[in-house]
C-alpha cells in the first residue's frame, strides 16, 4: 500500500504557499504613549489578542501581485524615505470603530505634513500592485488614522472603555495614572512592514537603513537610532560652537537625573545617564566660561539625582537662576528676573502664570515643556511668550541674539511650535528675499 502524505505537506514541498498578507505601519516610539497604553491594557484587562504594539497603520491589509513585496517596492523609491529623520502624529479624539473581529477603541491620529506625505506616497507605490486590499484602501482619503487602545471587543465592553476614558479631562491623569493623551504627539522613528501578522522588516529613518526583525528588538540598535536622530536634529553637539564675543543664553527645565522626564516628555534618550551626559556636553559646547546664562528652573529632580551643586559645578558660564518647581533649597535663585536685548525687554519666569498679564515685553518661561504645545509653543507672537523648556529649544541653550532675530523676522500672528520650526520659517523667509 502506497503511503499518502497529507495535502499540506505537498503544498509546502511543491512551493504552493498561500499569498502573504501585508500591513505597512509606523511604530509609535513615544514612551509616554506606550506606557499609557500599557496601563490602559492592564486596567481594562485587555488580553494579548485585544492589543498590540502601538502603531499607526498607513496601508493594509493587502496582498500583492506575484513576484512583488512591499519592501522591494518601497526601496525602489528609497530616496524619499531618507528625507524624514522622524515622523509625528498628534493624538486627538477617542473613537469607536467597527472591525471584522468586533469593535475597537482608538485615539484618532492627526498626521503631520511629513507623515501624511509618506502615507500618500506609500499608497501610490503599492496600489498598482494590489492583488487584493481592504475596502479602506481602495480609494485614497478613506482611512481614519489612529492608535488602537483595544480591538476585537464586544460592543458593550468597547462602549464601557470609551466612556471611562471620556470622563478623564484632557492632559490630566485619572485612576492609576491613566490619561486621555489628547494633544499628545506620538513620534515615530521606524516604518514597519508586517508579513502574515508578524513584524518582517523596518526602515530606520534616522539611520536610513532597513532592519531585520532581530535588529528591531535589540536595545543596542535602538540606542543607535536615538543617537542618530539626536545628531541629525542638532540635539547632540559633537564639538564646540561658541559665539564670537561674550553672549547671553537662556534655557529651562534640564531635569538632570530625572528618569521619568524621559517618558513624560518623550525625550530621545534611552536612559538618564545618556540624557545627563548629552545635556551637560551640549551646554558646555555652546556656552563658554565668559558667557551669561539665564536658567529658568528645574535643574535636577528625582531621588537618584545628584545634588544641584554637583550639576552646577559642571556647567560653564555665569548663571542667573530663576527658581523652578523642583528647586527647593537651591540658594541664589529668584522668582523672576528681567533683562533686555536690542531694546526689547524680557521677563524671565519659570511658570508663565507668574508673569503679570499687563507686562509689555516678552515673557520667557519654562515649566510646561512640550506637553501643551498648542497653548504654549516655543514662540507665541500674539501672546508675547517664549517657551524655552529644554525640549522646545532642542536641548541646547538658546542665544538671546538668535531669539531676537526670530522675533524681528516673525509676522505679528506667528506661533512656532519649536525652535526648529522657527528656524525653518526664518530660512524660508531669507530664501525668498535672495
Amino acid at each position: 500500500m502506497v503511503h499518502q502524505r497529507p495535502p499540506g505537506h505537498r503544498r509546502r514541498t511543491g512551493g504552493c504557499h498561500p499569498t502573504p498578507t501585508f500591513l505597512v505601519t509606523v511604530q509609535v516610539s513615544s514612551r509616554r504613549v506606550r506606557e499609557c497604553l500599557a496601563r490602559l491594557a492592564d486596567t481594562f484587562s485587555l488580553t494579548t489578542r485585544e492589543r498590540h504594539e502601538p502603531h499607526i497603520t498607513l496601508c493594509g491589509p493587502f496582498t500583492l501581485a506575484p513576484g512583488n513585496d512591499p519592501v522591494s517596492l518601497i526601496d525602489n523609491h528609497h530616496a524619499f524615505l531618507g528625507k524624514f529623520p522622524s515622523l509625528m502624529a498628534e493624538l486627538g479624539d477617542l473613537l469607536m470603530l467597527r472591525g471584522r473581529r468586533g469593535w475597537a477603541v482608538v485615539f484618532q491620529a492627526h498626521l503631520d505634513e511629513h507623515l501624511a506625505r509618506l502615507a500618500t506616497h506609500i499608497r501610490e507605490i503599492l496600489a498598482p500592485q494590489f492583488r487584493a486590499c481592504s475596502w479602506i484602501d481602495r480609494l485614497p482619503g478613506q482611512r481614519i488614522f489612529h492608535v488602537s487602545i483595544g480591538f476585537g471587543l464586544r460592543h458593550e465592553r468597547a462602549r464601557k472603555l470609551l466612556e471611562s476614558l471620556g470622563d478623564i479631562p484632557p492632559r490630566t491623569a485619572g485612576h492609576h495614572g491613566i490619561c486621555r493623551l489628547a494633544d499628545t504627539c506620538a513620534e515615530s522613528y521606524r516604518l514597519v512592514v508586517i508579513r502574515r501578522g508578524t513584524l518582517w522588516k523596518a526602515y530606520d529613518f534616522p539611520r536610513k537603513t532597513w532592519l531585520t526583525r532581530g535588529e528591531v528588538f535589540r536595545k543596542q540598535e535602538w540606542e543607535k537610532t536615538l543617537a542618530a536622530f539626536r545628531k541629525q536634529e542638532g540635539f547632540q553637539l559633537d564639538e564646540p560652537g561658541f559665539m564670537a564675543g561674550d553672549a547671553t543664553f537662556v534655557i529651562s527645565d534640564l531635569h538632570l537625573g530625572h528618569a521619568n522626564v524621559i517618558i513624560y516628555t518623550s525625550r530621545p534618550f534611552s536612559d538618564v545617564k545618556t540624557m545627563d551626559n548629552v545635556l551637560i556636553r551640549n551646554w558646555n559646547f555652546r556656552v563658554k566660561p565668559t558667557d551669561t546664562v539665564y536658567f529658568l528652573g528645574d535643574l535636577r529632580h528625582g531621588q537618584h539625582a545628584k545634588t544641584a551643586s554637583h550639576y552646577l559645578s559642571l556647567l560653564q558660564g555665569s548663571l542667573y537662576r530663576v527658581s523652578g518647581s523642583h528647586d527647593e533649597g537651591i540658594e541664589g535663585s529668584a522668582r523672576s528676573m528681567e533683562t533686555s536685548c536690542r531694546d526689547q525687554r524680557f521677563l524671565m519666569v519659570h511658570d508663565p502664570e507668574d508673569a503679570p498679564p499687563d507686562y509689555t515685553g516678552f515673557v520667557i518661561h519654562g515649566q510646561l515643556q512640550n506637553n501643551q504645545v498648542r497653548e504654549f509653543p516655543f514662540l507665541d507672537m500674539p501672546g508675547r511668550r517664549v517657551n524655552v523648556s529644554a525640549e522646545m529649544v532642542g536641548y541646547v541653550p538658546l542665544c538671546l541674539d538668535e531669539l531676537m532675530d526670530i522675533i524681528e523676522s516673525a509676522p505679528p500672528g506667528a506661533r512656532f511650535p519649536t525652535l526648529a520650526d522657527a528656524r525653518r520659517a526664518l530660512c524660508r523667509k531669507e530664501g525668498q528675499h535672495t
